[in-house]
């Protein structure tokens, strides 16, 4: 087997989310971290967050790869006096290099988005950048609503008729109700996202478009087990004998 280094890690997930997809604010890439020290198993998560720190050093993880980056404001300090302080603290003590693919993962093919449809089973998936829309078998909004409720595991806030009927669904993972408009020129009469602020529910159903909040939690944790996975195939392909684990967003606010 070869050995695998972080920059490789970092070549592989630019080649299955490209960092020039993501968006100009964001932060992407290797944010901490040697790109030549060897990776033998790495954690893949949401966030990155002390719960998945303590996790990869359980299991002796040399890389996490993670949707949601840190450090999106200027840090002057790092103790353990804040969150991210001790995050950091704690990647460097173990020598953890940490990966981010934000925005790039939403827009990518076969990322956060088209992950998120093809999960409550919408088909013939169309769209570019963070927006998709796909067709579904023509059901009620109320129907439609209970179905991704339970696919993902979320307590959903609707806005609309719940005796309409859905024909073709839009999404915007996470905070992405603004682009409810593209999606209605896509076809969608509904639109699924993570965070509903009030003024755009309201505009969204003077619009005639149906909106339904899942959290920005919810609507994303699906990509894990497909990047993970995805991950896994290509460095398997390139014979690098490094193992993929997902962390287990599924005891993460678990419904009893």
């Amino acid at each position: 087997m070869k050995t695998c280094t972080v920059a490789d890690v970092l070549s592989l997930v630019n080649e299955i989310a490209p960092f020039d997809l993501a968006e100009e604010w964001d932060n992407v890439g290797l944010l901490q971290g040697y790109r030549g020290a060897e990776v033998r198993h790495i954690l893949v998560a949401l966030d990155i967050t002390e719960d998945v720190v303590r996790e990869a050093i359980t299991k002796d993880c040399q890389c996490i790869v993670t949707h949601h980056p840190f450090m999106f404001r200027p840090i002057q300090r790092v103790t353990d006096e804040t969150r991210e302080g001790r995050i950091m603290l704690e990647l460097a003590r173990s020598g953890i290099a940490h990966i981010a693919a934000h925005t790039n993962l939403d827009a990518a093919p076969g990322g956060v988005n088209d992950t998120l449809l093809t999960c409550i089973g919408a088909v013939n998936i169309r769209g570019e950048g963070c927006l998709r829309a796909g067709d579904l078998e023509p059901v009620s909004f109320g129907s439609l609503c209970r179905h991704i409720a339970s696919v993902l595991n979320a307590e959903v806030r609707t806005y609309g008729d719940p005796d309409r009927l859905c024909h073709v669904i839009g999404c915007c993972s996470g905070a992405g109700s603004d682009e409810y408009r593209d999606a209605m020129q896509l076809g969608a009469d509904c639109f699924l996202t993570g965070e509903v602020r009030h003024n755009v529910a309201l505009d969204a159903l003077d619009d005639g478009c149906l909106m339904i909040e899942a959290g920005h939690y919810e609507t994303e944790r699906v990509i894990c087990p497909v990047l993970a996975e995805t991950l896994q195939k290509r460095l398997d392909e390139l014979e690098y004998g490094v193992k993929v684990t997902c962390f287990d967003h599924n005891l993460v606010g678990r419904k009893e």
